[in-house]
């Protein structure tokens, strides 16, 4: 599920003046001061006692530290005005639109230059809620419900445009939400004060989706269906709960390989997850069971080989920084994973397996220019927690799930102007994973499918420890419609640790590119992607195919899309 994303650019006056630079010499007729301090005072102690000024410290650090530095300089009026724009563009840049910095009276012969700060706080926060199609439940506070753990700010705190982003990133990860705002001169008549009034919206409560791909196997179903039921805001905390199921349709592949019929092979799996969001963290909760068989032809008679696995994990991720350009989150979180095999009602205890363990990273998203980068890095450890097994691999040096494993997750997007207008699109997607000691089969990296390395058809595949996943698409979009033609090359390279099955693998290395259309039906909800793929580079008979087709379709209901806005009226 992708999380939304609300940042907006907020207006500053063009920087006067570089810092090594604030002296004008043109202007050496002009009275000047040493100032050997610089520092905030408040307008009125009484009325901002309980205001951080540390916060605001930032803005001054390149005045005081550094190369940039000016104490120690004689300034004169015209440079102490310099300084007061600096520190104001700084202040809204990190999002205090509405705090306010000035040169009240003081006597500078003391080498003491004071800046008056007037905080922008916070008077009152409401909620208009009069356009919304549904009813919104409503708190003793006569606020939304939800704004309670949307909000990481109360009244009376430093207004923040970037705490404000993350108000609406929490009511508008609820898809059949929508939520601007504005900021208004405050009715308490405080000094400094602006009211927050947050415009929202909700539709339906439960929304659904239907696909249906050609991404299985042979033997487990090559036509998959897929089902998804969504409840949107079901504990009014701007929470999500979703359920799916999926499962074969049916195998019709190589009907006649085996003398029973009936029950060639198939696939169903179950899932659910779950969000939430409290101020700066999100929580994902995810659980899921997935169970196949297949028929195993013998010499007197077939078998049925069956599986099923169990995933569970829990994960949350807490917003550390956020700035005009880029946000910052720390993430954190648990699993376990239990798989089993069996041959007709005879479980293979050789492979039965159950991980557990503990991830950790950091996650930045920045925009360059009209470009969008994000980075995903992380750590992954197997433990003994939930009773965990051993696995059998890690005797013979072959499979250890204890091992720290290093992730890389990098999704970089970016515009192609080609002519006046027209604009193509680049996407590229970069996954990479080491590990210090061989793994077990579930933790390995695979490459070689429409979902690794496109130009395959994933019947076969390159397993390794460590390695790197390069994905690229050139999109052209159709001019007014929703459909696009994209052409995509990826490539993908694996090893494994030990060196005696490495020696065992077909070929380390995949290149494969494809072609294809996708895009939206709008009238019937329906969205699509068709693609055909053709290897470049492959291991000696790792294939046979030169051409892989493959597609998917897509059918949604209940589903809403809204705009944003946003209004600021300065105190």
């Amino acid at each position: 599920m992708i999380s939304p994303s609300v940042q907006f650019d907020v207006p500053a006056a063009k920087p006067i003046a570089k810092m090594d630079s604030i002296h004008n010499d043109s202007h050496d007729d002009l009275p000047c001061f040493t100032i050997n301090q610089i520092a905030y005072a408040p307008l009125d102690i009484a009325a901002t006692g309980s205001v951080d000024f540390n916060q605001f410290a930032f803005a001054l650090t390149p005045l005081t530290h550094g190369k940039s530095s000016v104490l120690g300089q004689c300034l004169n009026i015209n440079d102490i005005h310099r300084i007061v724009s600096d520190v104001q563009n700084r202040l809204i840049e990190r999002g205090f639109a509405t705090t306010r910095v000035f040169i009240g009276d003081q006597n500078l012969s003391g080498g003491q230059l004071i800046l008056t700060v007037v905080p922008g706080v916070i008077g009152q926060i409401k909620a208009d809620t009069l356009n919304s199609p549904k009813p919104i439940y409503t708190d003793p506070t006569g606020l939304p419900a939800n704004f309670n753990t949307a909000l990481p700010f109360k009244a009376g705190d430093v207004l923040n445009i970037r705490q404000l982003e993350t108000v609406l990133a929490n009511l508008k990860r609820v898809p059949s939400s929508n939520a601007d705002f504005a900021i208004m001169p405050s009715e308490t008549g405080k000094v400094g004060a602006s009211d927050v009034l947050i415009k929202y919206t909700a539709s339906r409560k439960v929304r659904g989706s239907l696909s249906l791909d050609d991404s299985g196997s042979k033997t487990t179903g090559k036509y998959q269906g897929s089902t998804t039921l969504s409840f949107d805001n079901p504990t009014w905390h701007n929470d999500l709960l979703y359920l799916t199921y999926s499962r074969d349709l049916g195998n019709r592949i190589n009907k006649n390989e085996y003398t029973n019929k009936t029950d060639k092979g198939g696939s169903e799996n179950y899932g659910l997850g779950y969000v939430l969001p409290i101020k700066n963290t999100v929580f994902n909760a995810n659980a899921s069971h997935y169970t196949y068989h297949q028929t195993v032809a013998g010499v007197n008679q077939d078998y049925l080989y069956s599986g099923d696995s169990d995933n569970i994990s829990l994960n949350a991720s807490h917003l550390v920084h956020q700035d005009a350009k880029s946000k910052t989150w720390l993430t954190m979180g648990g699993f376990t994973k239990s798989q089993k095999s069996h041959i007709d009602d005879t479980q293979i205890d050789v492979q039965r397996r159950k991980i557990s363990g503990w991830t950790a990273g950091i996650r930045h998203d920045i925009r360059l220019g009209q470009s969008q980068l994000n980075t995903d890095i992380s750590i992954q450890r197997g433990t003994g927690a939930f009773n965990a097994l051993t696995p059998p691999e890690s005797l013979f040096n072959e499979g250890t799930d204890r091992t720290p494993i290093y992730k890389l997750n990098l999704n970089f997007a970016a515009p192609i102007k080609m002519g006046d207008n027209y604009q193509a699109g680049y996407q590229a997607n970069l996954k990479a994973q080491y590990a210090q000691e061989a793994l077990v089969p579930s933790e390995r990296m695979s490459i070689g499918g429409r979902y690794s390395v496109r130009g395959f058809d994933g019947e076969r595949t390159l397993l390794g420890d460590m390695g790197a996943i390069l994905r690229q698409n050139v999109s052209f979009p159709i001019k007014q419609s929703n459909h696009s033609l994209y052409l995509a090359l990826d490539a993908g390279s694996i090893a494994m640790q030990n060196k005696e099955q490495d020696n065992l693998l077909l070929g380390h290395t995949l290149v494969g590119g494809a072609i294809g259309i996708k895009g939206q039906i709008k009238p019937l909800r329906l969205n699509y992607d068709f693609f055909a793929g053709h290897p470049i580079r492959q291991p000696k008979y790792f294939g046979d195919k030169d051409w892989v087709g493959g597609m998917s379709w897509g059918w949604s209901f209940n589903q809403t899309v809204f705009k944003t806005s946003r209004q600021i009226n300065p105190a």
